[in-house]
C-alpha cells in the first residue's frame, strides 16, 4: 500500500476504537499488565486525568483503518507508545508511517524518546526496528497467581512507604545500579506516598516502584547488588501485599540474578521483551 492519511482521534472515530481494539497491542507492558490495553479509555477522557497527557491518531491506507496512541506524563520527558490496532497494521509501510507520525507527535509534546515494550519473537519487534526503534534494554515479566500460598517471609515492617526525604536517597540507588543508556531514557522512580523503601542503617537497599491497577499489581524492583536477602525482603512485602490479582515483577537483564529467588517465591516467567525507543 501507499502513502496513508493520518489525523487526529475525535469523536468521529470511535466505532473505529470499538472495532479494533480487541485486535490491538499495547507495547506497554505495565500498562497491558495492569489495566489492560484502555485505548478508548485515554482517547476520551484524558482531559480529566490528571498528570497524564496521551495523543490519539488514526489512519486511513487504502481500505484499512487503523489507530495508535502514545502517553506522556507531564513529569516524565520520554513518551510510552501503548496502543496499536490492528496489530498485523505493522506488517504494511502505511503502519510504520503511523508510528512515525505518532514519534513526531510525541516530540512535538515534549518528549524526548517514545518507548515501547515488544516481545523479540514477535513481528512487531522487526517492523520497530525499521521503523528506527532500537533496543536500550531487555527485561523478563515474571506473574505470580493470586492462588499461590503466600510465602512465609520477614515482617513488613522492613518496608515502609516512600517519603518525599527519601528522594536524594532513591536517585542515588537508581544510579549506581542502572546502567547510563538505560539513565539516558528513564528517569530514577518518584513515588512518595505509594511506593516502598527498604533502608539498613540508615543506607536505601531496596526500592519497590509500585502500580497497582484492575488486572494486578506491578513491581519494578532496584536493589543494592549488596542487599543479602532479597527473598526474605521480598517475600515480607508478597506477605502483605497479595489480593486476589496476580502480582508481576519487571526484571531487568542488569538485575537477573533476582530470577533464582523469584522461581523460589512461585514467580513464573511471563513475557521476555525488549525495551525500544
Amino acid at each position: 500500500m501507499g502513502s496513508s492519511n493520518i489525523r487526529n482521534f475525535d469523536w468521529r472515530h470511535v466505532a473505529l476504537l470499538a472495532r479494533v481494539r480487541d485486535r490491538g497491542l499495547c507495547p506497554d507492558s505495565q500498562l497491558a499488565f495492569t489495566r489492560g490495553a484502555h485505548a478508548l479509555q485515554h482517547a476520551l477522557l484524558d482531559p480529566l486525568i490528571p498528570g497524564n497527557s496521551s495523543v490519539t491518531l488514526v489512519s486511513r491506507c487504502g481500505e484499512l483503518d487503523a489507530i495508535a496512541q502514545f502517553t506522556k506524563r507531564r513529569d516524565r520527558n520520554n513518551a510510552r507508545l501503548t496502543f496499536i490496532a490492528p496489530a498485523d497494521v505493522l506488517e504494511l509501510d502505511c503502519g510504520l508511517q503511523l508510528v512515525e507520525s505518532l514519534a513526531f507527535a510525541a516530540g512535538e509534546a515534549g518528549a524526548h524518546n517514545l518507548v515501547a515494550d515488544v516481545d523479540e519473537d514477535s513481528p512487531a519487534f522487526e517492523r520497530l526496528r525499521q521503523a528506527g526503534f532500537a533496543i536500550y534494554a531487555r527485561q523478563r515479566i515474571w506473574s505470580l497467581d493470586p492462588q499461590r500460598e503466600a510465602p512465609v517471609g520477614s515482617a513488613m515492617g522492613t518496608w515502609r512507604v516512600e517519603k518525599g526525604a527519601d528522594s536524594l536517597a532513591a536517585q542515588s540507588l537508581y544510579l549506581n545500579i542502572v546502567p547510563s543508556l538505560v539513565q539516558q531514557v528513564e528517569p530514577p522512580p518518584t513515588g512518595v506516598g505509594r511506593n516502598l523503601v527498604h533502608f539498613r542503617d540508615g543506607e536505601l537497599l531496596g526500592y519497590l516502584d509500585l502500580e497497582r491497577g484492575s488486572l494486578g499489581t506491578w513491581v519494578q524492583p532496584f536493589f543494592h547488588p549488596a542487599v543479602e536477602d532479597f527473598y526474605t525482603l521480598l517475600a515480607g512485602f508478597l506477605s502483605e501485599a497479595r489480593a486476589d490479582r496476580p502480582i508481576y515483577v519487571c526484571v531487568r537483564s542488569y538485575q537477573s540474578w533476582m530470577s533464582g529467588p523469584l522461581q523460589r517465591l512461585w514467580f513464573e516467567p511471563a513475557a521476555d521483551q525488549a525495551v525500544m525507543v
